[in-house]
């Protein structure tokens, strides 16, 4: 409960956190379309004689704020705060996840990471984002220190805000291979929630119902990603059939491919 109370009230505010080297950067190249980032990580490869994998991983630990706000979780709400920049802030992603190779998964002091608060409609609907660092390896499944994923945010309708975007990102949710199954710390699911608000706010009952698109072949059976790099998508052992780019999806993914599995004839 503190630990809520604290998250909720202390934001992250740019002109007061990002004020070290790496944060100026970010703030100049987001706000004002630089190449200030981009300079940053050149000087600084040089410093490290070329070793880009020390240089990703100082990036990707580096925090900024009162709740400790990882990189791309400051692209995040840059992105809410300039929406008129949002090519160059998407780019940026780009560059960082595909180039630099900084991973996508940081968390702030709440184990939340920026794909968790890009869909979570509080505040934040950003599915461009989302999808790059989803394409970059980020998990919809990452839970928080409450054990809650995204959809416990998108299960928690704002009366106040239009309830249609909840219904989008649940969409998107599901999509990308969301668990409805997985209980937070409380004991709650989004499959719970959803019932709960069903009188309120039909739409969601149907997007879960409907479930996610028939996959192709070469994608993961439950989040439709393409393997990354190297990686190989893994086979299930049983039925030959289905394949997941990790055990998490395939983990997910059993709840429902259970019914169907069996051994080949």
């Amino acid at each position: 409960m503190e630990l809520r109370g604290f998250a909720s009230q202390s934001h992250m505010v740019p002109p007061r956190d990002l004020t070290d080297p790496l944060g100026k950067a970010l703030m100049d190249t987001l706000q004002n379309g630089s190449d200030a980032l981009k300079e940053y990580v050149n000087e600084r490869t040089a410093t490290l004689n070329g070793d880009s994998t020390t240089l990703a991983k100082e990036l990707y630990e580096k925090r900024w704020g009162p709740t400790k706000v990882p990189i791309y979780n400051v692209i995040l709400v840059l992105l809410h705060l300039s929406p008129e920049n949002t090519d160059k802030i998407l780019e940026t992603t780009r560059y960082l996840s595909e180039e630099v190779k900084v991973p996508v998964d940081g968390t702030d002091v709440t184990g939340a990471s920026a794909l968790y608060w890009a869909i979570s409609t509080k505040p934040f609907t950003e599915t461009a984002l989302a999808q790059i660092l989803f394409d970059a390896g980020a998990s919809v499944n990452q839970k928080t220190r409450f054990n809650s994923t995204c959809a416990s945010e998108i299960g928690q309708v704002d009366f106040t805000a239009d309830t249609r975007r909840n219904e989008d990102m649940l969409r998107w949710y599901i999509e990308h291979g969301g668990d409805l199954d997985a209980k937070d710390n409380d004991g709650m699911n989004v499959k719970m929630l959803v019932e709960m608000m069903n009188k309120k706010v039909p739409g969601l009952e149907k997007v879960v119902k409907k479930g996610r698109s028939k996959r192709v072949p070469g994608v993961c059976e439950n989040c439709g990603r393409k393997p990354l790099g190297e990686k190989v998508l893994l086979t299930c052992a049983r039925c030959k059939n289905v394949r997941y780019c990790t055990q998490e999806c395939q983990k997910v993914d059993w709840k429902g491919h259970k019914k169907n599995c069996k051994a080949p004839a």
